[in-house]
């Protein structure tokens, strides 16, 4: 009896060491890995507080009719305006004239002042149609022209080819519409309002001067832009965008001369990008 008494303690003396020092810390095991995922779970589910990042693409463009305004004091003399002249672009990734249209952009938002600034440019192209007829007003050599003329009586072309170019600097707010589990990715609403400087080189031939050859600050330009921009896997992100701009050009270099017009423009933009 005393031998089965001594063995019934040691094995109670074991099973209460089990219990303290190995049973315990296991049951403890699935809190402590509950906390650890919960803890990587909202890690991973947190949005940066700030974001750089940088998109390449292209767009559509329609303009609204101009009047473009031409002078010269050279020989041949002039000083007219041609009245309501239709426009087009090249479409997307086209080129009839200098290089593709095309659009980027770079900036940084900050997730926690729901605020961004970026800078915007556009390759916009503009291309003066010939086959219209214009109200033509002004004076040529000296004589005075009050009539509706083919654009390429007095000019056989002009053109916006190497990029009306709009130089923006934009604010940018975002709204989240949709997002992941783990924010990796995000469906954006977002709008921005920027102003900036048009820098245009311009193809022109007046009265049969030709110029084209250099780029120079011509006035300004002020836009407002809204569209949808989805992060499809965690560092890149594609968006596609309405843009409406008041472009204003009040110092056009062509042969001997100067000219000035101003647009509207609306602008469907395509665009894929980088951030981190």
């Amino acid at each position: 009896m005393v031998f089965r008494s001594s063995v019934d303690e040691c094995k109670t003396v074991k099973a209460i060491i089990n219990t303290k020092f190995r049973f315990a810390p296991m049951k403890r095991i699935p809190i402590l890995f509950f906390l650890f995922v919960s803890f990587i779970s909202f890690a991973q589910t947190k949005p940066k507080a700030g974001i750089f990042y940088f998109a390449l693409g292209s767009h559509v463009a329609a303009y609204t009719n101009s009047d473009i305004h031409l002078q010269s004091s050279a020989q041949p003399s002039f000083d007219f305006v041609l009245h309501n002249v239709k426009a087009r672009d090249d479409k997307f990734l086209q080129s009839t004239g200098g290089a593709v249209q095309y659009d980027y952009q770079f900036g940084y938002y900050s997730r926690k002042k729901n605020f961004g600034i970026e800078y915007n440019f556009d390759h916009v192209k503009y291309f003066a149609k010939h086959d219209q007829i214009v109200r033509t007003t002004g004076t040529v050599n000296g004589q005075k022209v009050d009539a509706d003329l083919p654009i390429t009586t007095y000019v056989q072309n002009f053109e916006h080819s190497n990029g009306g170019n709009y130089f923006l600097l934009n604010f940018v707010k975002w709204k989240d519409l949709a997002a992941s589990k783990n924010y990796k990715r995000v469906l954006d609403l977002f709008y921005k309002a920027g102003a900036g400087i048009v820098l245009p080189r311009t193809n022109s031939t007046i009265m049969n001067e030709r110029r084209d050859d250099k780029y120079n600050v011509a006035g300004y330009v002020i836009a407002l832009e809204g569209g949808l921009r989805y992060n499809f896997i965690k560092n890149m992100f594609f968006e596609t965008s309405i843009k409406g701009a008041f472009a204003n050009y009040k110092h056009i270099l062509i042969a001997n001369g100067t000219g000035d017009q101003h647009w509207f423009s609306g602008q469907f933009l395509v665009m894929a990008g980088f951030q981190f």
